[in-house]
């Protein structure tokens, strides 16, 4: 087995140790950063067409990465599908996935059928500031030593890449389905409860819902060229799509959980609303309690957005109504699960 090491600078270096094992990029920052596949294509800094899954042969390799990229633009997609390097000879996936970073298993799933990401599991990354939280799903199996609770230093073996789901992928399009992001909530099921879903939740709060992500890809990016060493700088670097004030005295569990994103709020203090800033795609940057709001406010007070960015076909944070802008549903759903209102 042999291994390369490809020195960037005296502080990070990507560690390619055969196809086998993961690409890291470790730092003596607080942050030490994995690849979740042994492809080094991204390390090597390939194209989409090297280390992508597109959705289908006449389709763009596009369709794989992360944003509007689905159903000519219309259709979200959270994260990153990542293909395999070696397969056996049914054409199954023979790759395993690792961790992005070091951390603890906070959910498990078995049961393909339980959910359209088939298997799969998220790790929480407390140590980080924020702390994140990775996901794995399609997973053909999870390593059988892991259960929830399980610490996981970066880098080390998750499961086996696969295709499965609670609907049909083909075993040619076996992958890894990857988020980096955000737990909205720690009372995800009152939030489910609600609404008229069809099935019950089986994945308490990490479910789909209650995980807002970032694009891997430049996250990654950034980290390589040494643009942050901690994720709150990285995450204060993104811009911010849509201000709003939500009129409401609650103090939210993610306030409380991310401290860093809410950097004014001082336990004690009074307040009569949230300030809250989204950045692409609705992922939360920060939270300020503000005293601003009159009683002739409405619930949600639009205070600013980028229209450039609103110009994108799907998860528009604000509409126009007439000569009025509106919270999208979209943002009145973020809105409702970080404050546990029923915004209807």
């Amino acid at each position: 087995m042999t291994r390369t090491s490809i020195n960037f600078s005296s502080r990070i270096k990507f560690w390619v140790i055969s196809i086998a094992l993961p690409v890291c990029l470790f730092s003596d920052s607080p942050l030490r950063l994995s690849w979740p596949t042994p492809n080094p294509a991204f390390a090597r800094g390939m194209g989409y067409s090297a280390f992508i899954q597109k959705t289908g042969p006449s389709k763009e390799f596009s369709s794989g990465v992360f944003g509007c990229v689905r159903n000519n633009g219309y259709k979200f997609h959270e994260g990153l599908d990542l293909y395999p390097l070696k397969r056996d000879r049914q054409g199954q996936a023979e790759d395993r996935v690792f961790a992005a970073m070091k951390g603890t298993i906070v959910h498990l799933n078995k049961n393909s059928a339980h959910s359209a990401y088939g298997k799969y599991l998220v790790m929480e990354h407390s140590d980080l500031q924020p702390s994140l939280y990775t996901l794995y799903a399609h997973l053909a199996s999870i390593e059988p030593n892991l259960q929830k609770g399980s610490i996981v230093d970066v880098a080390k073996p998750l499961g086996k890449m696969g295709n499965s789901a609670s609907y049909f992928i083909p075993l040619e399009r076996s992958h890894l389905h990857f988020e980096i992001g955000l737990r909205l909530t720690d009372e995800f099921q009152l939030w489910f409860s609600r609404k008229d879903f069809k099935t019950a939740n089986r994945h308490g709060n990490y479910s789909g819902f209650n995980l807002v992500g970032i694009d891997p890809i430049p996250f990654y990016a950034s980290f390589q060229k040494k643009s942050f060493s901690k994720p709150i700088e990285y995450l204060r670097s993104l811009p911010i799509q849509t201000k709003v004030r939500i009129k409401t005295k609650k103090i939210p569990d993610f306030v409380i959980r991310y401290p860093t994103l809410a950097p004014t709020f001082k336990k004690g203090s009074t307040f009569k609303a949230w300030d809250c800033s989204f950045g692409p795609f609705g992922i939360p940057l920060r939270l300020d309690p503000s005293t601003q709001s009159s009683t002739k406010d409405p619930m949600i007070k639009i205070l600013s957005f980028d229209l450039a960015m609103q110009n994108k076909p799907c998860r528009k944070l604000v509409l126009k109504e007439g000569s009025n802008f509106v919270p999208s549903d979209q943002l009145k759903t973020y809105l409702e699960l970080i404050f546990g209102l029923n915004l209807g």
